[in-house]
């Protein structure tokens, strides 16, 4: 999963204006934080003027809004994968959450920064939530069809907290390592540590396989993006 540094290869000059600004845009915000991100080097990374940056996003909201836009797309994309797993296959359950924690990597700015990106991009609020709200519900869908495949047993009065608290620490990790532990820079071993937290959490409820296919899931590490 590289991420364009905003130089001029052969695959950046076959996109168009506005797909290189969002591409080089995330790996900025990626690397440095929004905050820490002025449009004159969003501009420059694009080789591009700032008069053209303007015509395609007027503000840094305006881009953070758009990036959301990939996020929610990509996150989409991955709950019709995840509705696509047949019977008791613990294993491609195992990779959808895997596979979450990749999605989380690639947008993690996102993740990281979440405190000051709603001072930048008020506008961000009313997505987050919207898309808070259906990725919650997406996965109580879920951890249905994993019960009825035998899979995993949560009783009644556990569902709801097991999912807001799976929803916390998938969400919030990394804010979570920024403040605490002084983390800035994250790196795959970061990921794999907030991988390692939600699997935490449903460890006690997954049956034997299941619990198995999870272990050696997380036995493997992230790579280096």
């Amino acid at each position: 999963m590289a991420e364009s540094k905003g130089g001029k290869t052969g695959s950046s000059e076959r996109l168009g204006t506005r797909e290189r600004i969002l591409v080089s845009t995330l790996s900025l915000f990626n690397q440095k934080g929004p905050e820490a991100v002025t449009t004159a080097e969003i501009a420059k990374a694009v080789h591009i003027n700032q008069g053209n940056l303007y015509y395609h996003f007027r503000t840094k909201e305006s881009l953070v809004l758009a990036l959301f836009s990939r996020f929610e797309a990509d996150a989409l994309a991955l709950l019709e994968e995840a509705d696509a797993i047949q019977g008791a296959d613990s294993k491609a359950y195992a990779g959808f959450l895997r596979k979450w924690f990749s999605l989380v990597w690639t947008h993690r700015f996102l993740f990281r920064d979440i405190p000051g990106l709603l001072a930048i991009a008020p506008g961000l609020r009313a997505p987050i939530l919207m898309v808070s709200g259906g990725m919650r519900l997406s996965v109580d869908v879920i951890f249905q069809r994993m019960e009825h495949a035998g899979l995993i047993h949560v009783a009644a009065e556990d569902r709801k907290p097991l999912l807001t608290n799976m929803w916390i620490v998938s969400t919030y990790w990394a804010v979570y390592l920024g403040l605490q532990e002084g983390v800035r820079d994250l790196l795959p071993n970061h990921v794999h540590w907030g991988l390692s937290q939600v699997s935490g959490l449903l460890r006690p409820y997954l049956s034997d396989e299941a619990r198995a296919d999870l272990e050696a899931m997380l036995s493997e590490p992230f790579p280096e993006f």
